[in-house]
Formats: C-alpha cells, structure tokens, sequence
C-alpha cells in the first residue's frame, strides 16, 4: 500500500521542546504562586505581578498541548477502499486524528503556501516553541465538491534564520504534495474507468430491447457507428468505450463510420433494405433487423428529438412574447 507521508518536519526539535517547556512551565507556575502570596490589595503592580506569569503560563500550557496533538505525531496519506485515508499517529499508536474521504468527491487538493515563521531563528531556546506551536498551520487544503474542506499536514520552520535548511527542507514538502495530488489523481481516473466499465457492462447486459434503443440513441448522438463483420452478420454498434474496452468485443473488428455517409450510401440504397444486421450484439445476442428496419428506427428517433425542439422552442417563444 503506497502512503505518503508527511516527513519534511524536525520532530526530534520538536519533541526536544515538548520535553523542556514543562519545567518550564514549573518555574512561571511557581513565580504565579509566589506573586499570589505577596498580593497586596488591588494596585498595577500587584494585578501585573500576578497576570503576567498567568498569561505567560497559559501560552506555555496551549504551546505544549499543541505539541503533542499536532507537531509531534506522524501524519499519513493512503487510499483504502475507494476514500482517501488521512491518520495522525503519535508515537506509532496512537491514532490522534482520521479522515475517511470518498476519492470522487475530492474537487482539488491545493498548498495553501509557505508560511512565514515567527522564531528569531534559536531553535534550541524552547521558549520560542511557544510561537511556533501557539498556531498549528495545516499546509495542504482539500476541497470537496459539496464545498467542505479539509486541512492536513503541519508545514512550520524553527529556525529560519539560521544556516540548517536541512531540518526544514520546502522542496521536500512540496514533493509530498505533488506526490499526494498525483495519487489520488490516479486513483480518482481508477475509479471512473472501472465505473465508466461497470456500466457499459451492464448496458450490454440489459435485455435485448433496452440494449438495441441505447445503440440506436448513442448512433443519432455521437452520429456515427462502428460496423464489423461477424460470420455471415454485421454486427453495428454505437459505442467506441465499449468496442475498445469490453473483453467481448476484443477480436472484433470495427470499422468507424460517418452516420450521414453510412445513411446515404448504405441505407438509402434500395439494394441493401432486406439486408441483415446485428444491433447490440454482446456476445451472446443481439436484435437481427434488415437494413430498412434500422433506417426506420434512426428516423423515427431523430424525428421525435426534432418534434420536441420544434415544440420545446415554441414554448420558449411564447414566453418571450
């Protein structure tokens, strides 16, 4: 099973930060307590003393919490039964996070962008983890054709300005996404081609009668057809998926043919009306008509979609007057 993973990240730095900032936290915890016990009445120093090692605590707690749901575990991409899988796994077992999305309904898969850090660059100062994992940037955007989204894959860089590009590598995360949007293309196209099978399939399947109209409407549509010679019959078809695609079809061999031309230089020949062909043939059967037989059905189709546009654009007259 092929994943794509997020990997681009320095998770020994971070879990480095996660595993300092609760002593600190401790000591600002512990400078709270103290500016608690010297509290002396409602003045600026002493709200001052006393709110400044809460908010700083606060930052501190949320940076750690952040840390581990976000910054430290592993994410990864995988389909699995048709939906595309996303999990976010800490410590190899825990599964923090999971997405479960139908591949077909997936519109785009977009980079929102690099975002710029906020660090000053000491990437051994846990303090500054505490901007870093303030706000958990989730790189990659997915949008879904009912207009819902999804946002995975953390994207930060603690230490911008100093010379070890090679924690945080963007080329490395761009790949990442190149390599998700690639996979689930691929396996979207799967998908519509194994239904695009599917139901050919069960076109060429359905009963003789159902089979016959929907050649005979997929001629007048497409306006043209595929003849091959099976035997003694000509075996006419309406579908270019299904003679390149269909296991039935595969040692046939058709012709292609303009309707217009197969019209006039076949079946309006007086010659060729008792002349046999196989419509919606599909290895089995198919429904056997003469030549005027076929012309007949092909008239009576396209002089019933010109009786509905007449009448379809008459109503649409009446409206406008």
């Amino acid at each position: 099973m092929k994943k794509i993973k997020n990997d681009s990240q320095p998770y020994r730095i971070y879990i480095f930060a996660i595993l300092c900032l609760p002593f600190a936290a401790f000591f600002i915890g512990l400078c709270f307590y103290l500016s608690l016990l010297v509290f002396d009445g409602i003045n600026f120093w002493s709200i001052y003393g006393a709110l400044l090692p809460a908010i700083i605590l606060y930052l501190i707690m949320r940076a750690i919490k952040n840390g581990i749901l976000y910054f430290i575990p592993r994410e990864e991409c995988y389909v699995e039964e048709k939906k595309l899988v996303y999990k976010r796994i800490l410590f190899s077992k825990f599964i923090l996070k999971k997405i479960k999305i139908s591949l077909l309904d997936i519109q785009n898969i977009l980079d929102r962008g690099y975002k710029i850090p906020t660090t000053n660059g000491d990437y051994l100062n846990p303090l500054n983890y505490i901007t870093t994992f303030f706000k958990p940037y989730e790189r990659i955007l997915i949008k879904m054709k009912l207009g819902e989204k999804f946002n995975i894959f953390i994207d930060a860089n603690p230490y911008p300005y100093t010379k070890f590009y090679s924690y945080h590598d963007d080329n490395k995360f761009i790949k990442n996404y190149n390599d998700l949007k690639e996979m689930v293309i691929e396996e979207q196209n799967k998908l519509s081609f194994n239904q695009k099978i599917e139901n050919l399939m069960e076109k060429y399947n359905s009963p003789l009668e159902e089979r016959y109209n929907y050649i005979l409407n997929k001629i007048v549509d497409e306006e043209k057809l595929f003849i091959a010679k099976k035997d003694s019959n000509y075996i006419i078809n309406g579908s270019y998926d299904a003679i390149e695609y269909l296991e039935i079809f595969k040692n046939i061999y058709f012709e292609e043919a303009d309707l217009e031309n197969f019209y006039s230089f076949i079946l309006s020949k007086k010659e060729n009306e008792n002349k046999k062909v196989l419509v919606g043939y599909n290895g089995v059967d198919g429904k056997e008509i003469t030549m005027l037989k076929l012309k007949e059905d092909i008239n009576k189709i396209r002089d019933g979609r010109s009786a509905f546009s007449k009448l379809f654009g008459n109503e649409k007259d009446h409206i406008n007057t």
